[in-house]
């Protein structure tokens, strides 16, 4: 990214535009002092971060509080999310809960 001839090695600057800033500024702060303070949207926010930069122990940190928030109301959202984010923790957990309530699909 900043070798050759790119546009932020000439700048100096890179553009993030796949997130809000203050999922962004919490990153960052992450990275400097490995806190977070979460709630379920920056909790998901964090977890695309974490995966997409490979920040894994925020990543697992991330899937740990949301495993702690599921509940049947949000399980199969959160399948999905875990499944398009490969947290595969959440994923097991939600689909867990799926499989538990089966019945109440009807």
């Amino acid at each position: 990214m900043f070798e050759n001839e790119m546009e932020e090695s000439l700048s100096g600057t890179i553009k993030i535009s796949d997130v809000s800033y203050d999922a962004l500024r919490a990153f960052v702060n992450y990275l400097y002092t490995a806190e977070a303070c979460l709630d379920e949207q920056m909790g998901c926010d964090l977890l695309v971060l974490a995966e997409k930069y490979q920040v894994k122990h925020l990543k697992t940190y991330c899937e740990t509080f949301m495993v702690s928030k599921l509940n049947w109301e949000n399980a199969l959202l959160s399948f999905a999310f875990a499944n398009q984010h490969n947290a595969k923790n959440l994923l097991d957990s939600a689909l867990s809960i799926i499989m538990d309530n089966m019945d109440k699909l009807s």
